[in-house]
């Protein structure tokens, strides 16, 4: 991994009790970015793990597109 990096490992799961497949994803933080991931972590009491603040980068980036998306059309 380099200095700022971040890996995202894809896999294909069975969904429980149907023939259907998810894909899953594990995040990898590393170097810079994982830096920037502790002192927030540190800092903002809002929180508490690396699963909290991704969730929010997540949903703040998806509420991102969508805007800009509807700032296109």
């Amino acid at each position: 991994m380099s200095e700022q990096s971040f890996t995202i490992i894809k896999d294909t799961f069975g969904k429980e009790g149907s023939d259907e497949t998810v894909e899953g994803l594990t995040v990898i933080i590393d170097g810079k970015i994982k830096e920037v991931f502790d002192t927030i972590l540190r800092k903002c009491p809002n929180y508490n793990s690396y699963t909290d603040l991704m969730s929010e980068i997540i949903v703040n980036g998806i509420n991102k597109i969508i805007d800009d998306i509807g700032k296109i059309q």
